[in-house]
């Protein structure tokens, strides 16, 4: 957009200066004067055009830089999420293994055949798994 005012004014100034020289052939002063003047306004809206770029420019670094801090601030956030969520998991797993841990303990000492013969129906089923063929 800025491109196309630098343009424009560029196009400007190159009529202007085709006008002045007609004017500086054809020996009409009030001509040659209006083109000066003329030119002078295209200078100034050239400089104009050349100060918003500049202006264009710096606001979109500065929005550039807040973007990328925002985004480093919520990957932070979703890294502290993720953390307590996985140290929320592990609390929860070691409370269920212990209780299981308990009541394999609890059944034990109350039927200890039953807990036998079903340890022996698991190692024989794993024994079965490792050595087939």
């Amino acid at each position: 957009m800025e491109q196309d005012t630098v343009r424009n004014t560029a196009g400007k100034v190159g009529e202007m200066a085709d006008k002045a020289s007609t004017a500086a052939q054809s020996g009409v002063q009030d001509k040659l004067d209006q083109g000066k003047a003329m030119l002078q306004d295209a200078r100034a809206a050239a400089g104009d055009a050349v100060n918003r770029a500049t202006a264009v420019a710096r606001d979109m670094s500065t929005a550039g830089t807040q973007a990328a801090a925002q985004a480093g601030e919520a990957m932070q956030g979703v890294a502290r999420q993720v953390g307590t969520q996985a140290s929320q998991a592990a609390t929860t797993l070691y409370e269920q293994g212990t209780s299981a841990g308990t009541y394999v303990t609890r059944y034990t000492a109350e039927q200890p055949w039953t807990a036998l013969l079903i340890a022996a129906a698991v190692g024989y089923g794993l024994a079965y798994l490792v050595h087939r063929p």
